[in-house]
């Protein structure tokens, strides 16, 4: 039937299971005749051979390289610009009727002359289209004389789309169904704690958390149950610790919802609006210098003890776990060995005493059973390390809440150490301001051995003259960071920060002409990040790295001032100039006289010093075409090319031409839609791309689009056919037999299925993306996907599309775009911007009467 004798072979077996429990099972009730079950099969058949010939002289590899993943792409960008529209809470009733609403706009914007929405809408027009497309269908494969029979026609009809079309679209659109296939492709090693626990705390759903916590709470009976202290006693007391403090976090997470309490909201808007980046409480307990501040933040507001008991606890853990792995691992070298608990009990003794027993000097406020359990842990004969566990989730929650870990983030303290760490905008005068003629009649100067002899102890008198015009008979000569020094700011803020001096020497009128300007660091830097967009592969030293914590040390300052000068000596190689046009004037223009002034925003130098070793790294393996190809969306100086280019298709900015990067571009513009990054700085989004690529060729190889068409060529081979086709064999007839109607699932069970599904997608991305993008951007992007899967009748719009282009691929010259145009034409949104359009040139023409006659 296919020509390929692998796939023959599992199609017959399929062919004659259906006609055993789906024709036979009925037709042999009315007749023994075999002539009805022959010509059924025969029409099979040919039906088989059809499609399969037709699917031969297809080309699939643009399909899925190209449409598919653009289709996936152009869906997650209608529904962020459908929710960004959207002024309301996703908790407010009728939030996603509203959604769906502005989805279908905003389709009917993209697509100009069709939506999707009746169908996806309205349970009859969808039967009606499913109708007139199967007749359509039939007409291309059923052959001549079964086609012109009406009735067998209709019937056949009738099959596809109410025993076929119907039940698959209503599966596949199912978000239950959607979300047990994304747990099932992600592979298990992606569900880990950490994830788990972070999908756990950040839920906004009741239902999902109640969910988990009532499967917790029959493990945590279950596991009660074997506790009995035999010999896997420890083993119990462990995993009973850790399913108390899932429960733990599910019943505050729960208790802050129902409070109205939602700490993922409020203070990322806060910190976002005060251009702050937000730490999280992990990370600044893991962090010395902002553990520092923190801990004296604590003790300002009389909360030290709870972070100090949360310390000492997890040093506990870090000391019981290294004993007793050490202990284990001389019992695996065949020594007798066993832990030492005592010395562990009375380390653990010293703890509860200190913190918990009713005379403790630094007593923390915690429920008296949950304190009497975990001093029964610690009398326990078989001590472990996770015996503070259930407390230690108790005093997180604690350190957490708005009292302390929230009114941090929102403190003046919180500030200063973003600032320290140059990770925050500041309003006064900071490292990236410009320096004033006062600032630099009161720097400090370092000499350095380069200019030890130089005579000139004085600031030459130049370099307190305003930007005077130049000559025309002016030649640049020479240029380099002679001296180095710190200004010390009197009547500002008392700050002291780097000055680096730079002497030029040009040819003047005959005469040599030196000068002194002044830069700073950041100036440097702007001006780097200005080449680096207009001359990406320029060669030689890059720009010397920035320092988190400023250091005015005369050492470290000679060491900057000479890679600093290195750095400059190679921009004024005149044999760069010459195969870089532009490079000359703009390093002129650095060099003269004056203040430079900053082309780059503070924040954008704030993220460069953040992403340059990943960026770095990335450049050299990214071909310029790739990332001026994803850049070509953002050129367009006109707001109506970006509108356009807003409202199109993600695939809409590519360039057709340069078909062998295609694969690699579309699956770019993919990420770019999932983490919403042409929405962030431009600079930032150009300098993500390259580490993109990266990524993907870390997974992929080399030869990043030869292995996606390899691969799509081995899904799309004989063999991965028959294989697929074995799948469905095996689903719908297990053992031969026919399997049993699915099982509804119960509410409790497809939230729990949320859950995992959220957690494994997020453990799906590797670290690197987190470190460059950052845990919220990642988190967000993730969320995004998963919760635009939660919505059916957008599922539905996507099956459709996925169709809709399998069938076009399939005959490209029968006019299907057409034909679907034609079909979605029944759209009350189309036929309400008809009428508009229509209506447009009457008022036109009113109005010009109107004037006319006046």
């Amino acid at each position: 039937m296919t020509g390929a004798s692998v796939i023959d072979e599992v199609l017959q077996e399929v062919l004659k299971h259906a006609f055993r429990d789906y024709i036979k099972a009925w037709y042999r009730q009315i007749s023994d005749h075999d002539g009805f079950l022959l010509d059924i099969r025969q029409t099979v058949q040919k039906v088989a051979i059809t499609f399969a010939t037709r699917s031969k002289e297809v080309d699939w590899m643009p399909y899925f390289t190209q449409r598919l993943v653009d289709d996936f792409a152009s869906h997650i960008k209608l529904y962020r610009r459908a929710t960004d529209k959207v002024n309301m809470s996703s908790k407010e009733a009728g939030y996603e009727e509203h959604v769906v609403s502005e989805f279908f706009d905003l389709e009917l914007e993209m697509e100009k002359n069709m939506c999707r929405d009746v169908v996806c809408l309205d349970p009859d027009s969808e039967r009606q289209y499913l109708q007139d497309l199967s007749e359509v269908l039939l007409f291309l494969l059923l052959p001549q004389e079964d086609f012109h029979n009406k009735s067998f026609r209709y019937i056949l009809r009738e099959v596809l789309v109410n025993g076929i079309f119907l039940p698959t679209i209503d599966l596949m659109s199912d978000p239950d169904y959607v979300n047990q296939n994304i747990a099932w492709f992600c592979t298990e090693r992606t569900l880990t704690n950490e994830t788990f626990l972070q999908v756990a705390k950040s839920s906004i759903d009741i239902d999902e958390l109640e969910a988990v916590k009532e499967i917790v709470e029959q493990n945590i009976h279950k596991w009660r149950s074997k506790d009995s202290g035999g010999i896997d006693d420890a083993l119990v007391k462990q995993n009973l610790n850790s399913l108390v403090f899932v429960k733990t976090i599910c019943e505050g997470r729960i208790k802050r919802l129902i409070d109205g309490v939602d700490d993922n909201i409020d203070i990322s808007d806060i910190c976002r609006a005060r251009n702050i980046f937000i730490l999280s409480l992990d990370e600044i307990i893991e962090n010395n210098i902002a553990l520092a501040v923190f801990i004296e933040f604590m003790t300002s507001v009389g909360g030290q003890m709870y972070l100090f008991f949360y310390l000492n606890v997890e040093g506990f853990r870090a000391a019981a776990e290294q004993q007793i792995r050490a202990a284990q691992q001389r019992a695996m070298g065949g020594e007798a060995t066993e832990v030492d608990l005592e010395s562990l009990r009375r380390a653990a003794l010293i703890i509860h005493d200190q913190y918990l027993s009713d005379k403790a000097s630094s007593r923390i406020k915690i429920d008296s059973e949950i304190v009497k359990r975990t001093l029964q842990r610690i009398k326990s004969k078989f001590l472990s390390e996770s015996v503070f566990d259930e407390v230690a989730a108790k005093v997180y929650q604690i350190l957490h809440t708005e009292q302390y870990y929230e009114k941090f983030l929102q403190s003046n303290v919180y500030t200063k150490l973003m600032e320290d760490l140059g990770l925050v905008k500041e309003d006064r005068l900071e490292e990236g301001d410009n320096i004033s003629i006062d600032d630099i009649r009161r720097i400090i100067w370092f000499k350095n051995e380069d200019s030890a002899n130089d005579s000139s102890d004085e600031i030459p008198a130049q370099a307190l003259k305003s930007n005077l015009p130049q000559s025309d008979d002016e030649e640049f000569i020479s240029a380099f960071i002679s001296q180095t020094g710190i200004v010390k700011e009197a009547e500002k803020s008392g700050k002291t920060y780097a000055v680096f001096a730079v002497r030029v020497t040009k040819k003047v009128n005959g005469e040599d002409d030196i000068q002194e300007i002044y830069r700073r660091y950041s100036d440097f830097h702007d001006l780097n990040m200005l080449v680096q967009e207009k001359f990406p592969d320029l060669p030689g030293p890059g720009l010397p790295g920035k320092t988190m914590l400023k250091n005015m040390n005369q050492e470290f300052l000679e060491k900057r001032r000479k890679s600093l000068d290195n750095y400059l000596q190679n921009l004024l190689s005149p044999q760069l100039w010459d195969k870089n046009k532009g490079l000359k004037d703009l390093l002129m223009k650095f060099l003269a006289q004056g203040l430079w002034e900053k082309h780059k925003s503070d924040l954008a130098r704030k993220m460069d010093t953040i992403v340059n070793p990943l960026r770095t790294a990335g450049r050299a393996m990214a071909p310029d075409h790739i990332v001026d190809g994803l850049g070509k969306k953002f050129r367009s100086d006109s707001l109506g090319d970006r509108e356009k280019l807003e409202s199109g298709k993600v695939a809409a900015s590519i360039d057709q031409a340069a078909g062998e990067n295609i694969p690699l571009r579309i699956m770019l513009l993919l990420m770019d839609e999932v983490f919403d990054l042409q929405h962030k700085n431009q600079w930032i989004r150009r300098r993500i791309v390259p580490i993109l690529q990266q990524l993907l060729k870390a997974t992929y190889g080399d030869t990043i689009n030869r292995k996606i068409v390899d691969h799509v060529d081995l899904m799309t081979s004989a063999e991965q056919m028959a294989e697929y086709l074995k799948k469905l064999r095996d689903a719908f007839w297990p053992d031969g037999v026919l399997a049993e109607p699915r099982t509804e699932r119960d509410h409790n069970t497809k939230m729990r299925t949320r859950i995992v599904c959220k957690a494994k997608m997020l453990g799906s991305v590797s670290d690197e993306m987190k470190t460059l993008m950052g845990q919220e951007v990642i988190r967000k992007g993730v969320t995004r996907v998963f919760d635009m899967f939660q919505h059916r009748q957008l599922n539905r719009r996507l099956v459709y599309v996925f169709l809709e282009g399998v069938i076009i691929t399939l005959f490209p010259h029968n006019k299907f775009s057409d034909l679907f145009c034609k079909l979605h034409s029944r759209s009350s949104r189309l036929k309400a911007k008809e009428e508009m359009a229509k209506s447009a040139p009457m008022k036109d023409s009113n109005i010009r009467k109107r004037t006319t006659k006046r």
